[in-house]
């Protein structure tokens, strides 16, 4: 009799087991490491400076979406990889670095003949970067043009760029890293060579916001050229869900960045439920036997 009940308990918990297994499968699993913040300061070295602004330049800075710094890219701007060669004849009474700075700082301040007034400032969305990261630009366009580096970060430039960090949502943020604001607008800061996003989820709920993502072509807003966005397809699926969050959290709209309407949709939350019926079934299965096997004793 108790090897009949201990039989019956073990494939109960194998087929328990079993189900957590299966249903672990149809969790969608991804992970995701925030970015290693590099801190800029007076002591940063030039080799980490001039390394720090590429990555800034071709990344947060979004500079490679209208100029080039090796032997592919985009011609919308000027080749950087002359950049810091052309400065010094550039504006007269400004030697190489100043210029580089300004061009940075206040890009009207002086237009590169054959080319259109459409950079922003880098110190404003979507570059939206610091003095301190300003100058590490400077440095690596320096660096990439052959020329003596000679961008020195101040302890005022770090003071400055430690006082203008500011906590911001993660979908703005990332946003501003994969170039979104470049073309598009967002709460006043941005493009104008795509839609204002500022309420586009009162337009297109968070499902269609992350299709539109993944396939630009499918839908094209009025008045826009199609082909012209890129997919964002190839990024994380915990970067696009929180882009669609932040969007979704301008219009009023509650969405969570795991991909769920609402937790209970959640694919964690109904995998609990399972686990808490599972085991409540296999409780039950155990009283039961152990009922059973009383009244077969009595």
């Amino acid at each position: 009799m108790l090897l009949r009940t201990f039989l019956r308990i073990f494939v109960f918990v194998l087929l328990v087991v079993g189900i957590y297994a299966y249903v672990g499968q149809l969790v969608p699993q991804f992970e995701e490491h925030p970015p290693k913040k590099k801190v800029i300061t007076a002591q940063t070295g030039r080799k980490e400076l001039v390394a720090i602004g590429q990555e800034l330049l071709r990344g947060k800075g979004g500079c490679l979406i209208c100029h080039k710094d090796s032997e592919t890219g985009n011609t919308r701007g000027p080749d950087l990889r002359q950049a810091a060669v052309h400065a010094p004849t550039r504006r007269p009474g400004l030697d190489g670095e100043a210029y580089l700075l300004e061009s940075l700082r206040d890009p009207e301040a002086f237009l590169v003949e054959g080319y259109p007034k459409m950079m922003s400032s880098a110190l404003k969305p979507p570059a939206n970067l610091t003095p301190a990261e300003v100058k590490a630009v400077v440095a690596y366009l320096q660096s990439l043009g052959g020329v003596e580096v000679s961008t020195v970060v101040t302890e005022d430039d770090a003071a400055q760029s430690q006082r203008a960090a500011k906590a911001v949502h993660r979908g703005r943020a990332l946003m501003d890293q994969h170039a979104c604001t470049g073309c598009h607008k967002v709460e006043g800061e941005g493009g104008d060579a795509a839609p204002d996003l500022t309420r586009v989820a009162e337009r297109h709920p968070p499902a269609e916001l992350l299709r539109k993502l993944n396939d630009p072509a499918a839908w094209t807003a009025p008045g826009f050229d199609a082909g012209i966005m890129p997919s964002f397809a190839e990024i994380p699926e915990g970067d696009r869900q929180e882009i669609v969050a932040y969007l979704a959290g301008l219009s009023g709209i509650a969405y969570s960045a795991t991909g769920a309407a609402s937790p209970w949709s959640h694919e964690g939350v109904r995998l609990g439920m399972i686990i808490l019926i599972a085991n409540i079934l296999m409780l039950t299965a155990l009283a039961w036997a152990r009922r059973r096997e009383r009244r077969e004793v009595t």
